[in-house]
């Protein structure tokens, strides 16, 4: 099987839940091959079930985190890419005074895609993706020269540094089905380097921001 990121080949890392997961040996991606993905409509039933709104402090809070983070950096315009049924991250980015549209495949899916913004951020969504390598540059097109593409997504657990395929096979993140393909540090930089990103923050545990070059020759 190929990386659906990549295209590289993979091997078998570990099973569980009723499916297998696959590492890539190029950008260290662990994905869940296609005949293990559950259904579209098995799919949205699941993200409804997620109390993911503004009474939500917890969700709240988290998102409050990565905005704090984000004030580095000039953003008047952004896109929340994946923003669910309630779009909880656009509303508080607006409150910042952030211009800010939401897009969803399932739920706002005709919000157009036609206009670049400082700041593209997508929370919880890398790892639902069926066809990463096709989906992560369409995003990155979104972003204006010099902004920045800002991704939440927890990274799969490492041991002393090393991938120990026990310790998958018990981190809880793998278990929900709409979890098909997972990230670590070195996936986003291959990535950032695949895109002409350059990867600026990392919290090694769920966060990164890529920056898109300001122009040619620019940084």
């Amino acid at each position: 099987m190929q990386c659906p990121l990549c295209g590289f080949s993979t091997c078998t890392l570990t099973s569980g839940e009723n499916r297998e997961y696959r590492l890539c040996s190029q950008c260290r991606a662990i994905s869940v091959p296609a005949r293990f993905h559950i259904s579209r409509d098995d799919e949205v039933k699941r993200y409804l079930e997620h109390n993911n709104n503004l009474e939500n402090e917890g969700y709240v809070q988290m998102f409050q985190e990565k905005i704090s983070i984000l004030q580095a950096y000039e953003i008047k315009s952004a896109l929340d890419y994946g923003c669910g049924y309630e779009p909880v991250l656009k509303t508080l980015m607006e409150r910042q005074g952030i211009k800010a549209d939401g897009y969803d495949p399932n739920f706002f899916p005709d919000t157009r895609l036609d206009k670049r913004y400082d700041l593209v951020i997508s929370t919880e969504t890398f790892e639902h993706f069926r066809n990463p390598a096709q989906e992560i540059p369409r995003i990155a097109e979104l972003v204006v020269p010099g902004g920045v593409l800002a991704i939440m997504t927890r990274f799969y657990p490492i041991g002393n540094k090393e991938l120990l395929p026990d310790l998958f096979a018990d981190w809880f993140y793998k278990r929900d089905p709409t979890h098909i393909i997972f990230y670590c540090t070195e996936t986003f930089q291959w990535l950032a380097d695949h895109i002409g990103f350059k990867l600026i923050f990392n919290n090694e545990y769920d966060f990164v921001v890529l920056k898109k070059p300001s122009g040619e020759g620019g940084k």
